[in-house]
């Protein structure tokens, strides 16, 4: 009975690391926001994180207090997850959109998926199926469609912006691969998405200009703090946990593919917020993530004796 309940749980958990790729693809909205109020990109991101942190803890303090508590032999590998996958992905990922194209970028940070599945098949000896390295094809495909690139939307950019976002991805990959050696040393998911954004929240630190937060929050703009609150909770505390969560129960190759809809996400919110009319390589990119996660999600073959486990 127990390991059905389980089998059901799994049945629908991949749905977890696809709300988290619809949460970051709806960013702009809050980046946009933000930056109209005065505050540069890195402060951004450091509020994010704090912010998340400050959340979670709230929550953990509600439910399980006991959740706040890591070993100390594994705190050095919550500060890598947090240095390598989080604060050096936006940094590079802040060059890569400075140096180039927006499109450009999105495009580069969409290939982390085949370096998680390169890694994923050396540390954590992640089998590559043909299903998988064909699901990642589609779903870049879908990625490269749904940026407008391949119709003059992405500028021509410099080696140092493509090194920048190449790097990204790969910092990208870092995370979800950590994120699985984590998961496996049996910590809450809240526990893992509290102590990752406080670490990088600290690593953010001293790049963060907190005069230009004093300065909006003295001239009364309430909705900039608010705004600063949905940041962190629609885009780091809930898609974040959702991550972790997932990754107790999915191969880090299979979830990293379905958090890449996170494009194809961003499309469809800059249609409703910012009137963003849609090409039909964009709406034939969509179609190829959809088509993507469907595939990925249909169940393997396995033998009539094998007993179902969570892996």
């Amino acid at each position: 009975m127990e390991n059905l309940k389980k089998g059901k749980v799994k049945n629908y958990i991949w749905i977890l690391p696809l709300i988290s790729g619809i949460c970051w693809g709806g960013a702009g909205i809050f980046v946009r926001t933000l930056t109209a109020e005065g505050l540069d990109n890195l402060t951004i991101i450091f509020f994010r994180m704090l912010f998340a942190s400050t959340i979670l803890v709230v929550v953990i303090l509600r439910k399980d207090p006991l959740l706040l508590k890591i070993r100390v032999q594994d705190m050095g590998l919550f500060a890598v997850n947090a240095l390598f996958g989080l604060t050096l992905m936006n940094a590079l990922y802040n060059v890569a959109i400075s140096e180039g194209s927006l499109a450009l970028a999105a495009v580069l940070l969409a290939l982390s998926p085949v370096f998680v599945l390169l890694s994923a098949a050396l540390v954590l000896h992640e089998k590559p199926t043909a299903r998988k390295i064909g699901c990642v094809v589609l779903a870049l495909a879908g990625c490269v469609l749904v940026s407008g690139i391949l119709e003059g939307g992405g500028a021509v950019s410099s080696v140092k912006g493509i090194v920048c976002g190449l790097l990204s991805a790969v910092s990208y990959a870092c995370y979800g691969i950590v994120s699985k050696r984590i998961a496996v040393k049996q910590y809450h998911f809240l526990t893992v998405t509290l102590y990752t954004s406080l670490f990088s929240a600290l690593s953010m630190l001293p790049f963060a200009k907190f005069g230009s937060a004093v300065k909006i929050m003295a001239d009364g703009s309430s909705s900039a703090l608010i705004v600063l609150i949905l940041h962190a909770l629609l885009t780091s505390v809930i898609p974040y946990a959702m991550y972790s969560l997932s990754m107790e129960y999915l191969e880090a190759g299979k979830v990293a593919i379905l958090v890449s809809t996170e494009p194809a996400s961003a499309m469809v919110i800059g249609i409703f917020f910012y009137r963003e009319t849609p090409t039909v390589l964009s709406v034939l990119g969509l179609c190829c993530n959809i088509i993507a996660i469907v595939l990925l999600n249909l169940p393997e073959r396995r033998k009539p004796d094998e007993s179902f486990t969570l892996t």
